[in-house]
């Protein structure tokens, strides 16, 4: 079960305190979107994962923390610039802010996440312009993770199922196809292969909406339960159980 407290944290930038919700003990339920995002309760809680002091504006997931070139970054135009951007949400904008903090320290993945974590904002907001920005930003900056010899995401294979995503949400069909088609070249686990089939059958119908990994892992489910004429596409895991037998 998920807890959620107050707690005061003190900036690690200005040393000003302030109250944040924190969220403990978080029991992940449902199957995520293709890009990583959690169904369920956990959905609308990742606003959580980041903290914005109100004296100086550092954004991060942990003010408590920080370093000589967060300080560095927060004092810039580019910063002051984004964190007050009318083009976003204050949360888009902090997510913005702490990946522009991360590309400066040279944490890529973490620049990325931030940047991904700011679409999922917008896409609440139903900013599809913004989403596609922050969404382009996260494949630069996976991109650049990847270049450095790194991961961004611990299981081989699904970070082509990201980036796959990601360009595909972006409406950048040739270049999310391409990578798509790379990914397929590989031995990849079944489960992987088959979310890259499903984007791939995406991408060909110019499909730039959300898509549910469970649309996938539970295909077979889903048809049995069409041809009994059920035709909802939400389930409880018991449901899925019991029509799968």
């Amino acid at each position: 079960m998920t807890q959620i407290f107050s707690k005061e944290i003190k900036c690690a930038i200005c040393g000003h305190p302030s109250a944040h919700d924190v969220a403990i003990s978080m029991h992940v339920m449902g199957w995520p979107d293709m890009d990583g995002r959690h169904s369920g309760f956990e959905r609308s809680i990742f606003a959580l994962s980041i903290q914005r002091c109100p004296s100086c504006g550092y954004c991060a997931p942990d003010i408590s923390k920080g370093s000589a070139k967060a300080r560095e970054v927060i004092q810039s135009q580019a910063y002051c610039e984004q964190f007050e951007s009318p083009d976003f949400s204050a949360l888009a904008n902090s997510f913005l802010c702490q990946s522009m903090i991360s590309e400066k320290d040279g944490d890529f993945s973490s620049a990325g996440w931030a940047s991904l974590k700011a679409a999922w904002a917008c896409d609440d907001q139903d900013n599809n312009d913004g989403a596609k920005r922050c969404r382009l930003r996260a494949v630069e900056m996976f991109k650049r993770t990847m270049d450095s010899g790194k991961k961004f995401s611990g299981y081989f294979g699904n970070e082509d199922v990201i980036l796959t995503d990601l360009l595909r949400r972006a409406e950048r069909f040739e270049e999310a196809l391409a990578v798509c088609e790379e990914g397929l070249s590989k031995n990849l686990d079944e489960q992987f292969r088959k979310f890259l089939e499903f984007e791939k059958t995406l991408i060909e119908k110019e499909d730039s909406g959300s898509a549910n990994s469970s649309t996938v892992l539970f295909a077979g489910v889903f048809r049995k339960m069409e041809e009994k004429g059920i035709k909802k596409k939400v389930f409880t895991r018991e449901e899925l159980r019991m029509s799968s037998i």
